[in-house]
Protein backbone atom coordinates (compact mmCIF):
# COMPACT_ATOMS: atom_id res chain seq x y z
CA UNK A 1 0.00 0.00 0.00
CA UNK A 2 1.62 3.21 -1.23
CA UNK A 3 1.18 6.87 -0.36
CA UNK A 4 3.05 9.94 -1.56
CA UNK A 5 5.20 12.05 0.71
CA UNK A 6 5.54 15.85 0.73
CA UNK A 7 7.77 15.72 -2.38
CA UNK A 8 5.28 13.62 -4.30
CA UNK A 9 7.44 10.50 -4.15
CA UNK A 10 5.63 7.20 -3.50
CA UNK A 11 6.33 5.57 -0.14
CA UNK A 12 5.32 2.19 1.22
CA UNK A 13 3.11 2.77 4.28
CA UNK A 14 4.23 -0.46 5.90
CA UNK A 15 7.84 0.77 5.84
CA UNK A 16 7.12 4.01 7.75
CA UNK A 17 7.75 4.52 11.44
CA UNK A 18 5.40 6.54 13.66
CA UNK A 19 6.98 9.90 12.75
CA UNK A 20 6.87 9.04 9.04
CA UNK A 21 3.21 8.06 9.24
CA UNK A 22 2.38 11.40 10.85
CA UNK A 23 4.31 13.28 8.15
CA UNK A 24 2.34 11.55 5.40
CA UNK A 25 -0.87 12.14 7.33
CA UNK A 26 -0.02 15.84 7.58
CA UNK A 27 0.39 15.97 3.79
CA UNK A 28 -2.98 14.26 3.38
CA UNK A 29 -4.42 16.98 5.65
CA UNK A 30 -3.15 19.68 3.30
CA UNK A 31 -4.40 17.73 0.30
CA UNK A 32 -7.85 17.55 1.87
CA UNK A 33 -7.81 21.31 2.54
CA UNK A 34 -6.85 21.93 -1.09
CA UNK A 35 -9.67 19.69 -2.30
CA UNK A 36 -12.28 21.51 -0.19
CA UNK A 37 -10.81 24.85 -1.23
CA UNK A 38 -11.22 23.74 -4.84
CA UNK A 39 -14.93 23.09 -4.28
CA UNK A 40 -15.37 26.58 -2.82
CA UNK A 41 -13.44 28.16 -5.68
CA UNK A 42 -15.58 26.37 -8.26
CA UNK A 43 -18.78 27.28 -6.42
CA UNK A 44 -17.71 30.94 -6.36
CA UNK A 45 -16.88 30.92 -10.07
CA UNK A 46 -20.17 29.11 -10.73
CA UNK A 47 -21.90 32.16 -9.29
CA UNK A 48 -19.86 34.47 -11.54
CA UNK A 49 -20.98 32.63 -14.67
CA UNK A 50 -24.57 32.36 -13.43
CA UNK A 51 -25.52 35.90 -12.32
CA UNK A 52 -29.15 36.65 -11.60
CA UNK A 53 -30.92 38.78 -14.20
CA UNK A 54 -34.46 39.88 -14.84
CA UNK A 55 -34.76 36.98 -17.25
CA UNK A 56 -33.17 34.22 -15.17
CA UNK A 57 -34.66 35.09 -11.79
CA UNK A 58 -32.94 34.56 -8.45
CA UNK A 59 -31.98 31.36 -6.67
CA UNK A 60 -33.46 31.58 -3.18
CA UNK A 61 -33.62 29.36 -0.13
CA UNK A 62 -37.34 28.94 -0.67
CA UNK A 63 -36.87 27.97 -4.31
CA UNK A 64 -36.24 29.64 -7.65
CA UNK A 65 -37.95 33.00 -7.61
CA UNK A 66 -38.44 36.03 -9.79
CA UNK A 67 -39.37 38.12 -6.75
CA UNK A 68 -36.91 40.38 -4.96
CA UNK A 69 -38.39 39.84 -1.50
CA UNK A 70 -37.32 36.18 -1.26
CA UNK A 71 -34.00 35.51 0.53
CA UNK A 72 -31.19 34.90 -1.93
CA UNK A 73 -28.48 32.36 -1.23
CA UNK A 74 -25.70 34.65 -0.07
CA UNK A 75 -25.86 36.95 2.93
CA UNK A 76 -26.23 40.72 2.96
CA UNK A 77 -23.90 42.30 0.39
CA UNK A 78 -23.39 39.27 -1.88
CA UNK A 79 -24.46 39.09 -5.54
CA UNK A 80 -27.59 37.16 -6.44
CA UNK A 81 -27.32 33.89 -8.37
CA UNK A 82 -29.60 32.86 -11.21
CA UNK A 83 -32.50 30.56 -10.46
CA UNK A 84 -31.79 26.82 -10.80
CA UNK A 85 -28.03 27.38 -10.76
CA UNK A 86 -27.49 25.18 -7.68
CA UNK A 87 -29.08 22.04 -9.10
CA UNK A 88 -26.40 20.99 -11.63
CA UNK A 89 -23.63 21.90 -9.22
CA UNK A 90 -25.16 19.74 -6.50
CA UNK A 91 -25.91 16.89 -8.88
CA UNK A 92 -22.32 16.79 -10.09
CA UNK A 93 -21.14 16.58 -6.49
CA UNK A 94 -23.67 13.85 -5.79
CA UNK A 95 -25.35 15.77 -2.97
CA UNK A 96 -28.80 17.17 -2.30
CA UNK A 97 -29.62 20.54 -3.84
CA UNK A 98 -29.80 22.13 -0.41
CA UNK A 99 -26.25 20.96 0.27
CA UNK A 100 -25.13 22.52 -3.01
CA UNK A 101 -26.94 25.73 -2.05
CA UNK A 102 -25.06 25.81 1.24
CA UNK A 103 -21.77 25.41 -0.60
CA UNK A 104 -22.67 28.33 -2.88
CA UNK A 105 -23.83 30.46 0.06
CA UNK A 106 -20.64 29.77 2.00
CA UNK A 107 -18.46 30.59 -1.04
CA UNK A 108 -20.34 33.85 -1.56
CA UNK A 109 -20.17 34.85 2.09
CA UNK A 110 -16.48 34.03 2.39
CA UNK A 111 -15.48 35.97 -0.71
CA UNK A 112 -17.72 39.00 -0.22
CA UNK A 113 -18.34 39.22 3.54
CA UNK A 114 -15.35 37.46 5.15
CA UNK A 115 -12.39 38.32 2.89
CA UNK A 116 -9.72 37.89 5.58
CA UNK A 117 -10.90 34.39 6.41
CA UNK A 118 -11.18 33.61 2.70
CA UNK A 119 -7.48 34.44 2.31
CA UNK A 120 -6.71 31.87 5.00
CA UNK A 121 -8.64 29.29 3.00
CA UNK A 122 -6.76 30.23 -0.16
CA UNK A 123 -3.37 29.76 1.51
CA UNK A 124 -4.43 26.48 3.17
CA UNK A 125 -3.81 28.10 6.57
CA UNK A 126 -7.18 26.98 7.94
CA UNK A 127 -9.51 24.05 7.51
CA UNK A 128 -12.19 25.06 4.97
CA UNK A 129 -14.91 23.49 7.11
CA UNK A 130 -13.96 25.84 9.95
CA UNK A 131 -14.19 28.87 7.63
CA UNK A 132 -17.55 27.59 6.38
CA UNK A 133 -18.75 27.33 9.96
CA UNK A 134 -18.02 31.04 10.45
CA UNK A 135 -19.84 31.84 7.21
CA UNK A 136 -22.90 29.89 8.32
CA UNK A 137 -22.86 31.40 11.82
CA UNK A 138 -22.81 34.95 10.40
CA UNK A 139 -25.03 34.32 7.36
CA UNK A 140 -28.11 36.12 8.69
CA UNK A 141 -26.19 39.04 10.18
CA UNK A 142 -25.60 42.36 8.46
CA UNK A 143 -22.53 42.90 6.32
CA UNK A 144 -21.10 45.16 9.04
CA UNK A 145 -21.54 42.46 11.68
CA UNK A 146 -19.92 39.86 9.43
CA UNK A 147 -17.00 42.21 8.81
CA UNK A 148 -16.58 42.61 12.57
CA UNK A 149 -16.40 38.82 13.03
CA UNK A 150 -13.98 38.58 10.09
CA UNK A 151 -11.68 41.16 11.67
CA UNK A 152 -11.85 39.55 15.12
CA UNK A 153 -11.37 35.91 14.08
CA UNK A 154 -9.06 35.99 11.06
CA UNK A 155 -5.81 36.57 13.05
CA UNK A 156 -6.49 33.51 15.22
CA UNK A 157 -8.89 31.30 13.28
CA UNK A 158 -6.34 28.49 12.59
CA UNK A 159 -6.09 27.89 16.35
CA UNK A 160 -9.66 28.84 17.28
CA UNK A 161 -11.99 26.45 19.06
CA UNK A 162 -15.66 26.20 18.11
CA UNK A 163 -16.48 27.96 21.35
CA UNK A 164 -14.26 30.92 20.43
CA UNK A 165 -16.04 31.23 17.09
CA UNK A 166 -19.46 31.17 18.73
CA UNK A 167 -18.30 33.75 21.27
CA UNK A 168 -17.14 36.14 18.51
CA UNK A 169 -20.47 35.74 16.71
CA UNK A 170 -22.36 36.34 19.96
CA UNK A 171 -20.40 39.56 20.52
CA UNK A 172 -21.24 40.68 16.98
CA UNK A 173 -24.93 40.04 17.62
CA UNK A 174 -24.78 41.99 20.87
CA UNK A 175 -22.93 44.86 19.16
CA UNK A 176 -24.85 45.12 15.88
CA UNK A 177 -28.13 43.25 16.48
CA UNK A 178 -29.08 43.51 20.18
CA UNK A 179 -32.71 43.23 19.13
CA UNK A 180 -32.02 39.63 18.10
CA UNK A 181 -31.09 38.76 21.69
CA UNK A 182 -34.38 40.14 22.98
CA UNK A 183 -36.26 38.31 20.23
CA UNK A 184 -34.42 35.09 21.01
CA UNK A 185 -35.28 35.36 24.70
CA UNK A 186 -38.96 35.84 23.88
CA UNK A 187 -38.95 32.91 21.47
CA UNK A 188 -37.16 30.79 24.02
CA UNK A 189 -39.90 31.39 26.59
CA UNK A 190 -42.48 30.08 24.11
CA UNK A 191 -40.64 26.75 23.98
CA UNK A 192 -40.72 26.17 27.76
CA UNK A 193 -42.32 22.89 28.75
CA UNK A 194 -42.26 20.00 31.20
CA UNK A 195 -43.00 16.72 29.45
CA UNK A 196 -43.21 13.27 31.03
CA UNK A 197 -42.78 10.34 28.64
CA UNK A 198 -43.38 6.67 29.39
CA UNK A 199 -42.27 3.67 27.33
CA UNK A 200 -44.82 1.41 25.71
CA UNK A 201 -46.42 -1.14 28.08
CA UNK A 202 -44.44 -3.97 26.52
CA UNK A 203 -41.14 -2.14 27.14
CA UNK A 204 -41.90 -0.63 30.56
CA UNK A 205 -39.35 -1.50 33.26
CA UNK A 206 -40.06 1.13 35.88
CA UNK A 207 -38.24 3.91 34.01
CA UNK A 208 -39.70 7.02 32.38
CA UNK A 209 -38.31 10.26 30.95
CA UNK A 210 -38.84 13.83 32.13
CA UNK A 211 -37.85 16.59 29.71
CA UNK A 212 -37.73 20.19 30.96
CA UNK A 213 -37.06 23.42 29.13
CA UNK A 214 -37.32 26.65 31.12
CA UNK A 215 -35.62 29.71 32.55
CA UNK A 216 -31.87 29.20 32.94
CA UNK A 217 -31.80 30.55 36.49
CA UNK A 218 -34.76 28.40 37.61
CA UNK A 219 -33.36 25.21 36.10
CA UNK A 220 -29.86 25.88 37.45
CA UNK A 221 -31.27 26.39 40.94
CA UNK A 222 -33.36 23.22 40.62
CA UNK A 223 -30.35 21.24 39.40
CA UNK A 224 -28.35 22.51 42.40
CA UNK A 225 -31.15 21.29 44.68
CA UNK A 226 -31.14 17.88 42.99
CA UNK A 227 -27.36 17.61 43.41
CA UNK A 228 -27.63 18.58 47.09
CA UNK A 229 -30.18 15.83 47.67
CA UNK A 230 -28.03 13.34 45.77
CA UNK A 231 -25.07 14.21 47.99
CA UNK A 232 -27.26 13.74 51.08
CA UNK A 233 -28.29 10.29 49.85
CA UNK A 234 -24.63 9.34 49.51
CA UNK A 235 -23.92 10.58 53.04
CA UNK A 236 -26.75 8.34 54.25
CA UNK A 237 -25.11 5.30 52.68
CA UNK A 238 -26.56 5.17 49.15
CA UNK A 239 -23.92 3.49 46.96
CA UNK A 240 -25.53 4.14 43.57
CA UNK A 241 -23.78 6.24 40.92
CA UNK A 242 -24.26 10.01 41.01
CA UNK A 243 -26.72 10.14 38.11
CA UNK A 244 -28.85 7.42 39.69
CA UNK A 245 -28.86 9.27 43.02
CA UNK A 246 -29.86 12.49 41.21
CA UNK A 247 -32.84 10.66 39.73
CA UNK A 248 -33.74 9.32 43.17
CA UNK A 249 -33.45 12.86 44.53
CA UNK A 250 -36.39 13.91 42.36
CA UNK A 251 -38.58 11.53 44.34
CA UNK A 252 -37.29 12.93 47.63
CA UNK A 253 -38.01 16.49 46.51
CA UNK A 254 -41.46 15.51 45.24
CA UNK A 255 -42.28 13.88 48.57
CA UNK A 256 -41.24 17.00 50.45
CA UNK A 257 -43.23 19.30 48.19
CA UNK A 258 -46.31 17.08 48.41
CA UNK A 259 -46.69 18.26 52.00
CA UNK A 260 -47.31 21.84 50.83
CA UNK A 261 -50.89 22.99 50.26
CA UNK A 262 -50.47 25.37 47.35
CA UNK A 263 -54.22 25.99 47.19
CA UNK A 264 -53.79 28.22 50.22
CA UNK A 265 -52.24 30.76 47.88
CA UNK A 266 -55.66 31.40 46.32
CA UNK A 267 -57.87 30.73 49.35
CA UNK A 268 -57.69 33.69 51.73
CA UNK A 269 -59.82 31.89 54.37
CA UNK A 270 -57.55 28.90 54.63
CA UNK A 271 -55.63 28.52 57.91
CA UNK A 272 -52.97 26.48 56.21
CA UNK A 273 -50.05 28.39 54.84
CA UNK A 274 -47.39 27.05 52.47
CA UNK A 275 -43.94 26.46 53.85
CA UNK A 276 -41.36 29.13 53.17
CA UNK A 277 -39.66 28.56 49.85
CA UNK A 278 -36.20 27.05 49.97
CA UNK A 279 -33.50 29.57 49.28
CA UNK A 280 -31.20 28.20 46.61
CA UNK A 281 -27.72 29.42 45.92
CA UNK A 282 -26.86 29.81 42.26
CA UNK A 283 -23.59 31.35 41.19
CA UNK A 284 -23.32 33.17 37.89
CA UNK A 285 -20.24 35.00 36.66
CA UNK A 286 -21.55 38.08 34.91
CA UNK A 287 -19.37 40.29 32.70
CA UNK A 288 -21.13 43.60 32.18
CA UNK A 289 -20.16 47.07 31.04
CA UNK A 290 -20.64 49.55 33.88
CA UNK A 291 -21.55 52.19 31.29
CA UNK A 292 -24.36 49.99 29.95
CA UNK A 293 -25.53 49.25 33.48
CA UNK A 294 -25.56 52.95 34.41
CA UNK A 295 -27.57 53.95 31.33
CA UNK A 296 -29.96 50.99 31.38
CA UNK A 297 -33.47 52.28 31.01
CA UNK A 298 -32.46 55.79 29.95
CA UNK A 299 -33.14 55.18 26.26
CA UNK A 300 -34.54 52.63 23.91
CA UNK A 301 -31.13 51.44 22.74
CA UNK A 302 -29.81 51.11 26.29
CA UNK A 303 -32.61 48.69 27.12
CA UNK A 304 -31.17 46.29 24.57
CA UNK A 305 -27.58 46.43 25.82
CA UNK A 306 -26.11 43.09 26.66
CA UNK A 307 -23.83 41.49 29.18
CA UNK A 308 -22.21 38.06 29.10
CA UNK A 309 -22.94 35.23 31.52
CA UNK A 310 -19.98 32.89 31.89
CA UNK A 311 -20.51 29.57 30.03
CA UNK A 312 -23.94 30.64 28.77
CA UNK A 313 -23.31 33.62 26.47
CA UNK A 314 -24.89 37.01 25.89
CA UNK A 315 -28.04 38.12 27.71
CA UNK A 316 -29.90 41.42 27.58
CA UNK A 317 -29.88 43.66 30.63
CA UNK A 318 -33.63 43.17 30.79
CA UNK A 319 -33.10 39.44 31.30
CA UNK A 320 -30.29 39.99 33.80
CA UNK A 321 -32.40 42.48 35.75
CA UNK A 322 -35.25 39.96 35.87
CA UNK A 323 -32.93 37.28 37.26
CA UNK A 324 -31.36 39.57 39.86
CA UNK A 325 -34.70 41.06 40.86
CA UNK A 326 -36.06 37.66 41.86
CA UNK A 327 -32.99 36.32 43.62
CA UNK A 328 -30.84 37.00 46.66
CA UNK A 329 -27.63 38.49 45.30
CA UNK A 330 -24.25 38.41 47.01
CA UNK A 331 -21.45 40.50 45.54
CA UNK A 332 -18.10 38.72 45.78
CA UNK A 333 -14.93 40.82 45.97
CA UNK A 334 -13.00 41.06 42.75
CA UNK A 335 -10.20 38.49 42.66
CA UNK A 336 -6.77 39.81 41.75
CA UNK A 337 -5.65 37.49 38.95
CA UNK A 338 -2.12 38.81 39.34
CA UNK A 339 -1.54 37.25 42.76
CA UNK A 340 1.51 34.98 42.99
CA UNK A 341 1.41 33.95 46.66
CA UNK A 342 2.75 30.48 47.39
CA UNK A 343 1.88 27.92 50.07
CA UNK A 344 3.78 24.88 51.28
CA UNK A 345 0.92 22.37 51.29
CA UNK A 346 -0.19 20.24 48.34
CA UNK A 347 -3.80 21.51 48.26
CA UNK A 348 -4.20 25.12 47.06
CA UNK A 349 -6.37 27.44 49.14
CA UNK A 350 -9.80 28.38 47.81
CA UNK A 351 -8.70 31.75 46.44
CA UNK A 352 -5.83 30.15 44.50
CA UNK A 353 -8.06 27.49 42.99
CA UNK A 354 -10.57 30.14 41.91
CA UNK A 355 -7.77 32.25 40.42
CA UNK A 356 -6.48 29.37 38.26
CA UNK A 357 -10.01 28.45 37.14
CA UNK A 358 -10.84 32.01 36.11
CA UNK A 359 -7.42 32.52 34.53
CA UNK A 360 -7.51 29.48 32.25
CA UNK A 361 -11.20 28.64 31.96
CA UNK A 362 -10.73 25.11 30.64
CA UNK A 363 -8.34 22.15 30.51
CA UNK A 364 -5.08 23.42 29.03
CA UNK A 365 -4.29 20.27 27.05
CA UNK A 366 -4.12 20.92 23.27
CA UNK A 367 -7.59 21.44 21.80
CA UNK A 368 -9.35 20.41 25.01
CA UNK A 369 -12.09 22.68 26.35
CA UNK A 370 -13.29 20.71 29.34
CA UNK A 371 -14.60 23.17 31.95
CA UNK A 372 -11.92 24.13 34.47
CA UNK A 373 -14.44 24.08 37.30
CA UNK A 374 -14.77 20.31 37.00
CA UNK A 375 -11.11 19.66 36.16
CA UNK A 376 -8.19 18.65 38.37
CA UNK A 377 -5.63 21.27 39.40
CA UNK A 378 -2.30 19.82 38.35
CA UNK A 379 1.11 20.75 39.71
CA UNK A 380 3.04 21.38 36.49
CA UNK A 381 6.31 20.58 38.27
CA UNK A 382 5.31 17.53 40.34
CA UNK A 383 4.83 18.23 44.03
CA UNK A 384 7.42 16.75 46.37
CA UNK A 385 6.35 16.53 50.03
CA UNK A 386 8.42 18.65 52.37
CA UNK A 387 9.31 15.62 54.51
CA UNK A 388 10.75 13.98 51.39
CA UNK A 389 13.05 16.88 50.62
CA UNK A 390 10.70 19.05 48.62
CA UNK A 391 11.26 22.83 48.64
CA UNK A 392 8.78 25.23 50.25
CA UNK A 393 6.30 27.20 48.19
CA UNK A 394 5.66 24.58 45.50
CA UNK A 395 1.95 25.37 45.34
CA UNK A 396 1.39 28.71 43.65
CA UNK A 397 -0.65 29.94 40.65
CA UNK A 398 2.30 29.71 38.28
CA UNK A 399 2.74 26.00 39.03
CA UNK A 400 -0.93 25.07 38.75
CA UNK A 401 -3.06 24.40 35.70
CA UNK A 402 -6.49 22.80 35.15
CA UNK A 403 -6.42 19.40 33.44
CA UNK A 404 -9.43 17.19 32.85
CA UNK A 405 -9.07 13.74 34.35
CA UNK A 406 -8.17 12.08 31.04
CA UNK A 407 -5.39 14.55 30.21
CA UNK A 408 -4.20 14.64 33.80
CA UNK A 409 -3.61 10.92 33.47
CA UNK A 410 -1.87 11.41 30.13
CA UNK A 411 0.54 13.83 31.77
CA UNK A 412 1.04 11.61 34.81
CA UNK A 413 1.84 8.67 32.54
CA UNK A 414 4.71 10.77 31.10
CA UNK A 415 3.46 10.33 27.54
CA UNK A 416 2.99 14.10 27.53
CA UNK A 417 4.86 16.87 29.31
CA UNK A 418 4.24 20.58 29.39
CA UNK A 419 5.31 23.88 30.87
CA UNK A 420 3.70 27.25 31.48
CA UNK A 421 5.53 29.98 29.59
CA UNK A 422 6.05 33.57 30.83
CA UNK A 423 3.35 34.79 28.41
CA UNK A 424 0.80 32.50 30.16
CA UNK A 425 0.62 30.04 27.26
CA UNK A 426 1.28 26.31 27.67
CA UNK A 427 3.83 24.44 25.60
CA UNK A 428 3.17 20.71 25.30
CA UNK A 429 5.49 18.00 24.04
CA UNK A 430 3.89 14.75 22.94
CA UNK A 431 4.97 11.46 21.47
CA UNK A 432 6.88 11.28 18.18
CA UNK A 433 8.45 14.72 18.54
CA UNK A 434 5.23 16.75 18.12
CA UNK A 435 4.82 19.97 20.10
CA UNK A 436 1.87 22.30 20.62
CA UNK A 437 1.21 25.72 22.07
CA UNK A 438 -2.05 26.27 23.95
CA UNK A 439 -3.03 29.96 23.97
CA UNK A 440 -6.09 31.77 25.36
CA UNK A 441 -7.50 31.70 21.81
CA UNK A 442 -6.79 28.10 20.89
CA UNK A 443 -4.05 25.62 20.05
CA UNK A 444 -1.18 25.96 17.60
CA UNK A 445 0.98 23.12 16.32
CA UNK A 446 4.65 24.03 16.62
CA UNK A 447 7.26 23.17 13.98
CA UNK A 448 8.96 19.84 14.55
CA UNK A 449 12.54 19.92 15.77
Amino acid sequence: MFETDATGEPVEVADLDAAGLLEVLEQRKLDARAAERGKLRIAAQWCVVHPATADTGIATWGGASLLDEDESLGGDGTPAVSAFAPEPLAATLGVATETGMKLIADALDLQHRLPRIWRLVETLAVEPYKARHVAQATHRLSREAAAYVDEQLAPRLPSCSWKAIETAVAHAIAKFHPELLEQREKQGRQSWHVTLRHPTPSEYAGTSWLDITGDTLDLTAFHDLVCDQAAALKALGDTDDLEVRKAKALGVIAAQQAQLDLTSLIDPDSEVRPAAPRTSKTRFYLHLSLADLATHGCSGSANLAAGTVEKLGAATLTQIKDWVGHSHVTIQPVLDLGRTDAVDGYEPPAWMRELVILRDGHCVFPWCHHDARTADLDHIDPYIPLDEGGPPGQTHPGNLAPLCRRHHRAKTSRRWRYRRRPDSTYQWHGPHGRSYLVTPHGTLELPSN
